[in-house]
């Protein structure tokens, strides 16, 4: 309308899906206008067009583009594996895990324009893991000695190119006059270098985005983009505040608000809620020895509603497995996107295969090809460290004859690489002939318990697997034994019940389901919304994940209090906050006290610090007082202040939303020493 032709209109998005939906609304707001639509692109279609270019001009070299990423992990694998026979013949680091973090390794590169020495250093990858270093250079040699391309090399590889050739910046800079990109604070360094050459002197760059959603940290973006990087790429630009959501109520909002105001890099703005929102519901159960989580669906169900309008969202994906195990014994059907089912986990797997152990039932019990999987399971968790051939070998023996597991392991203790791994695999042997002769009728949870200690299966995970792996892998275990203990059963009974449920959770007529509940990581949630969403889990050490090594810094906790946001604003209707037993936060919860806790002592505060900080029952009394407010007709009586002790979100969203609601500070209790 302002008459710019629509080829000097250059719109990025950040994946396909996203760009297709924006195209087609455009479409239909310009039908009839007789204007045409300019270029929706995404950021590595538009690499691809630069690739081709540069290709065609010779600048870069002629490659074949390889989409499928299972020829990505490959090609990783074997720069592993090559890598490792260069350095000292350590075969752990090419362990699925090993390759995942590999992987990660090599998208932060691809994200970045420096090295990946520089990237290694700047990331905090643990020194342990700088084996990925070289074997990175490993990897990109064999790319290029295939002259193969792969996804993330289509904005990284034409970026890189005209770093190094000026003449190639110019050319592609300034052939658009506006640039508009959504969801900018997704974006990484990469991306950001493309688009400041592609903007060059002409064009006018419009970002549209949101700091306290970022959430990629693992692909290299950062909230700073939003927040200063874009003013000093594109100087003395004009800012635009977009308050108000239109998905939830005030309860929801103000909770938010609360929580994300901790953070220090964003800026202040508040999150409000639009006054024909539905009055969105804030629910806080303690998780018990019954799953909150099964009342919660069926009083849901109750009120007509479906399944497949609710959402269990979580953190890491061992919140699931309680979750997992009390959908099933409630015949509650669910769909799991993103990780495996409960019983496929491999560490549930190695667990169950030590219960099968001790009942006697390895070989009797599973399939040839489900059994070795169950061997190969217990004899990597915890891992025995021989090499691959060896370690496979083993287990086909030990599924051949369970009975003798302990003696077989003897005599592979000979074949290990150093005098301590043949020390470990003769003590775990030893373990091995204990859980055997231990009777069937002992509780599972006793059987569990006693293997967890003595195989000390925990600091395993903590040395073997990055840490985030590791957290899950032992809150995992902690969650099947958690539900072992709960059902009080022998190891026969427990290995019925567990293929009872199993049996259920692989029936399609159970899974496949239409109207089933959904779980899946808050991750890939993000942008979308349910009118039910349910975060389960929520304690101190799994939300926010904390190493358990080290001090964690302010920026880790600013990126778990992010993701807890994005989360928490998935809900349009309720949103049911699930965790465990914590008096403490109760009280501060009463109070309207947002403090989170001082001390980290194990144990001291289990609930999660951001149930403390978002001030749950302030957000939710004041919400719906201005629900009330903005609904009256008339003018009532004034009804009692709210009290909180924390009260500055409060004010500043009544004013921002034009309420009036009185308020009053409480004082906070001072502590009182007991003496006995």
């Amino acid at each position: 309308r302002q008459g710019v032709p629509p080829d000097k209109i250059l719109v990025l998005m950040f994946n396909r899906s996203a760009r297709t939906v924006f195209a087609e609304r455009l479409h239909r707001s310009l039908q009839g206008s007789g204007l045409r639509s300019p270029a929706v692109r995404t950021f590595h279609s538009l690499g691809l067009r630069l690739v081709e270019s540069f290709t065609a001009r010779q600048h870069l070299p002629r490659y074949r583009l390889v989409t499928e990423e299972f020829q990505l992990e490959r090609l990783a694998r074997e720069a592993m594996k090559k890598y490792a026979a260069e350095a000292d013949g350590e075969e752990s680091w090419s362990s699925k895990e090993g390759i995942e973090g590999f992987l990660l390794f090599i998208g932060m590169v691809k994200a970045d324009v420096a090295g990946p020495e520089e990237v290694f250093a700047a990331c905090g990858f643990e020194e342990q893991l700088s084996c990925y270093i070289g074997a990175y250079k490993v990897f990109e040699s064999q790319r290029n000695t295939a002259r193969i391309r792969f996804y993330q090399d289509l904005i990284h590889e034409p970026v890189m190119a005209m770093q190094q050739q000026q003449k190639l910046a110019d050319w592609v800079a300034d052939h658009v006059d506006h640039i508009i990109v959504d969801e900018y604070q997704d974006i990484n360094e990469v991306q950001q270098q493309l688009l400041v050459r592609i903007a060059g002197q002409r064009a006018q760059v419009m970002v549209v985005g949101d700091a306290d959603q970022c959430i990629y940290e693992w692909r290299g973006a950062k909230p700073v983009y939003i927040v200063s990087r874009f003013a000093r790429d594109f100087p003395r630009p004009t800012t635009y505040t977009l308050s108000y959501s239109f998905r939830y109520g005030h309860r929801l909002a103000l909770a938010a608000n609360h929580l994300i105001a901790n953070n220090r890099l964003r800026d202040r703005k508040l999150c409000l809620a639009w006054s024909e929102n539905p009055d969105t519901r804030i629910t806080c159960l303690p998780e018990g020895e019954i799953h909150p989580v099964v009342g919660i669906i069926t009083d849901w169900q109750k009120t007509n509603r479906g399944l497949d309008e609710a959402a269990v969202l979580v953190r890491i994906y061992a919140q699931s497995v309680p979750v997992e195990l009390a959908l099933l014994e409630h015949n509650i059907p669910y769909r799991l996107v993103g990780s495996e089912a409960v019983f496929s986990c491999t560490e549930i797997r190695a667990l169950l295969g030590y219960l099968r152990l001790c009942q006697g039932s390895l070989q009797a019990t599973e399939g040839q090809d489900a059994g070795f999987a169950t061997v190969i399971a217990m004899l990597t968790n915890p891992h025995l460290w021989l090499k691959k051939d060896l370690l496979r070998n083993l287990a086909q023996e030990i599924f051949k004859k369970p009975g003798s597991a302990g003696a077989l392991m003897k005599q592979y203790a000979d074949e290990a690489g150093s005098p301590y791994l043949a020390s470990r695999i003769s003590d775990l042997a030893d373990i091995w002939r204990k859980i055997r002769k231990k009777s069937p009728k002992t509780r599972a949870f006793t059987v569990l318990k006693t293997l967890i200690e003595e195989t000390d299966l925990y600091a395993h995970f903590l040395y073997a697997s990055r840490p985030p792996v590791a957290e899950n892998k032992i809150k995992t275990c902690q969650s099947f034994v958690r539900f072992a203990r709960n059902t009080g059963l022998s190891v026969n009974d427990f290995l019925d019940e567990i293929e009872r449920l199993a049996d259920k959770g692989t029936d399609k007529d159970f899974s496949g389901k239409q109207d089933s509940l959904l779980i899946t990581s808050i991750h890939r949630a993000k942008g979308l919304e349910w009118p039910l969403v349910i975060l389960p889990g929520l304690e101190e050490g799994a939300v926010p994940f904390r190493q358990e090594k080290g001090k964690q810094e302010f920026e880790d906790i600013e990126d778990e209090r992010r993701l807890f946001y994005v989360g928490m604003t998935r809900a349009k209707e309720e949103l049911c906050l699930l965790y465990p037993q914590d008096r403490r936060l109760e009280q501060r919860k009463k109070a309207g006290d947002s403090r989170s806790p001082v001390t980290t002592e194990k144990g001291a505060c289990p609930a999660s610090c951001f149930l403390y900080e978002a001030n749950l029952d302030f957000s939710d009394c004041l919400g719906g007082r201005i629900l009330a407010a903005e609904s009256a007709k008339e003018k009532k009586k004034e009804k009692e202040p709210v009290q909180a002790v924390d009260l500055t979100i409060g004010k500043r969203y009544l004013k921002a939303v034009k309420t009036s609601v009185r308020l009053k500070r409480s004082r906070r209790k001072k502590k009182v020493k007991s003496e006995s």
